[in-house]
């Protein structure tokens, strides 16, 4: 599959409402994309014009977190992120940030490592563990020969407190609206559930 058609089917799927970081003519942009009348565009809001390319290869080298993919074949209908043991591409990866990965989990059990879910339940994961993830337009396949693009974290580039919290709040607020907390995820039993939202339900 070509680049442009990757793109355009997991666009179809919500790849505009992520950040995506990207080289155009030597200069780092990082915006959402759209398509407008049918052309590939960014949005005019760069969150890194001060930077350049040199200071974020980091991103490109070692800060791979995983891929996101079309949600073929699963329950949600959001993009699908893969953990790193999911995917094909070797990450160079020192000891230190892969123990780091692999320590990465929430507080329903999931790890980073090898997380397999919806873009929205994957990002907040890295969020919660001090990582922010952005795309990028870099290929990559699944274990199962999947197709899709690389999942960064923009924290592997040294930048300014400041700019770290406010790409952490355009991440947050593009996946917050999105996630679904389920009643088997809250772990509630019986009693706690008929406590919480029983006055709400009907006798």
């Amino acid at each position: 599959m070509e680049l442009t058609e990757l793109i355009y089917s997991l666009h179809k799927q919500g790849l505009g409402e992520h950040l995506i970081l990207h080289l155009n003519k030597g200069q780092p942009l990082l915006s959402k994309i759209s398509y407008i009348k049918g052309r590939l565009t960014f949005d005019s809001k760069n969150h890194l014009s001060e930077f350049h390319a040199e200071q974020l290869k980091p991103c490109w080298e070692n800060g791979t977190l995983g891929m996101i993919s079309n949600s073929i074949g699963h329950e949600w209908e959001s993009l699908t992120f893969h953990g790193l043991e999911h995917c094909q591409l070797p990450a160079d990866l020192s000891a230190t940030r892969h123990g780091a990965m692999v320590a990465a989990e929430n507080e329903y059990g999931d790890k980073l490592i090898d997380f397999v879910g919806s873009v929205y339940r994957g990002f907040q994961l890295m969020l919660d563990n001090n990582f922010l993830p952005v795309i990028l337009f870099k290929p990559i396949k699944t274990m199962s020969g999947e197709t899709g693009l690389i999942v960064t974290d923009l924290r592997a580039a040294p930048m300014a407190i400041s700019t770290i919290r406010t790409i952490h709040d355009v991440v947050r607020t593009s996946i917050e609206d999105k996630l679904v907390i389920e009643i088997d995820d809250a772990d509630l039993n019986t009693a706690e559930f008929e406590n919480l939202f029983g006055g709400f339900m009907e006798k």
